[in-house]
């Protein structure tokens, strides 16, 4: 009998396994009305988001715009529970609430390429 484990392996190097949620992306006490509020434009092409590091102030609500240039894209923020397919020349709105300071990492959640594994970026809460 094969082992499974190389095909376990293949299907974490390919997905990843990121972590879990850990925020309401928007919390349902937040007013939005009354929250500072940023958008931020970003493109998603062969292979890496523009900017690839976000920097926001906590107790931001965040407007991400994202437009996939060149094919079909993802958009993965795990620890907001976030996770958008954008078609080619498509532009996804997704909004999330920046409540704790941290580090979140993000990535492409779409398979588009053989270089998909290195296109990923950072979201900085300070």
């Amino acid at each position: 009998m094969k082992s499974s484990l190389p095909l376990f392996f293949l299907i974490v190097l390919l997905f990843g396994c990121g972590p879990s949620q850990q925020f309401v992306a928007v919390p349902p006490t937040i007013d939005k009305e009354k929250v500072p509020r940023r958008t931020i434009e970003m493109t998603a092409e062969h292979f890496h988001f523009t900017p690839e590091d976000l920097h926001v102030t906590a107790g931001t609500l965040v407007m991400l715009k994202i437009t996939a240039i060149d094919g079909a894209h993802g958009f993965k923020l795990g620890a907001f529970g976030i996770k958008e397919n954008i078609e080619e020349n498509e532009t996804k709105v997704i909004e999330f609430y920046a409540g704790e300071k941290g580090k979140y990492g993000f990535r492409c959640s779409h398979f588009c390429g053989i270089g998909h594994l290195w296109m990923t970026g950072k979201l900085v809460i300070e």
